[in-house]
């Protein structure tokens, strides 16, 4: 009985061998234009997913800016915005495609704000 699978396999595995490597597919032009599409608009959109780190959120306005310039001061080569979320304006850093990247950065930034985290939000990519 084992023989006969060993001599089965071993003529399954010689047959295998002769197949033809060549390969053809027949695409529609439909497919062909939404794709050009989506490749157009990912070249004009800057804007994808990815992650900021908030540094620190408030209701007072004046307060977010002045904290805005204050990290501008201690960390020169960073990105920083305030967006404003109902009720609060949020103070946030950086533009990372990966949650890697940000916190590999959010270990740096933590020394100097220990309630920083990590959040999503659509980042700048160009």
């Amino acid at each position: 009985m084992r023989n006969c699978i060993v001599i089965i396999l071993s003529f399954m595995s010689l047959t295998s061998i002769a197949q033809n490597d060549n390969v053809s597919y027949h695409q529609d032009r439909q497919v062909t234009e939404l794709t050009d599409v989506y490749k157009t608009f990912n070249r004009k959109n800057d804007v994808a997913d990815g992650y900021r780190i908030q540094i620190s959120f408030s209701n007072d306005r004046q307060e977010a800016y002045n904290s805005k310039s204050k990290l501008y001061k201690d960390l020169p080569n960073e990105k920083c915005y305030v967006e404003y979320e109902q009720p609060y304006y949020k103070l946030r850093i950086g533009d990372y495609t990966t949650r890697l990247e940000a916190y590999d950065k959010l270990r740096a930034v933590i020394a100097k704000y220990p309630g920083a985290f990590v959040v999503r939000a659509k980042v700048k990519i160009k």
